[in-house]
């Protein structure tokens, strides 16, 4: 059984991967993603993209764009309008306030963990509520390990040790837990 993953560039997929295996444990499934380097072609191509891969014998498709500017509402509809005709058996459109990195803001100890740092950094309140996660949490890095944060590259690696009660204090995260359990049940 294979999931797919739209989103808006590989670490979000690899992000998805890291997090939904997470949430899904015991139980492994394989992934398949496509990749819109950048929202405007995602929007454009997600449909394809979502019956491409349920042929491809994905069961599953998620959606990943981050929210931005976008009206979240207008932005949820065209999006599972999009992919409705690929008939998965289950689907879902998750919108990250602003950008996926408000998510891995939940957690300060994976971040610690993410650049082998004993000391977790001091992470906000509410991340949803930061205009610019990401660079937030580039300068947040910075300033606590005097490294330089690649979403690239530490983004999966922050998901990889994300503490899952914390990360379900997101509210644009939690129709993934939702997801997933519907998942979880197909796979019993």
């Amino acid at each position: 059984m294979k999931m797919g993953i739209i989103a808006e560039d590989e670490s979000d997929v690899g992000v998805l991967r890291e997090v939904t295996l997470a949430l899904l444990k015991p139980d492994v499934i394989g992934f398949c993603g496509r990749i819109g380097n950048g929202c405007g072609k995602l929007r454009r191509k997600c449909g394809i993209w979502a019956q491409n891969l349920v042929s491809q014998g994905c069961s599953w498709i998620v959606v990943v764009h981050d929210l931005d500017e976008n009206n979240e509402q207008q932005l949820r509809t065209k999006l599972s309008l999009a992919i409705a005709p690929a008939r998965a058996k289950a689907s879902v459109v998750l919108i990250p306030k602003r950008e996926i990195e408000a998510w891995l803001l939940y957690d300060a100890s994976a971040i610690a963990a993410a650049f082998r740092e004993r000391k977790p950094p001091r992470v906000p309140g509410n991340p949803e509520a930061l205009v610019d996660p990401k660079k937030h949490l580039r300068d947040l890095v910075r300033k606590k390990y005097d490294r330089e944060y690649l979403s690239t590259i530490h983004n999966q690696l922050i998901a990889k040790h994300i503490n899952l009660a914390l990360l379900k204090k997101s509210g644009s995260f939690m129709p993934h837990v939702n997801f997933t359990n519907s998942v979880k049940e197909m796979l019993s």
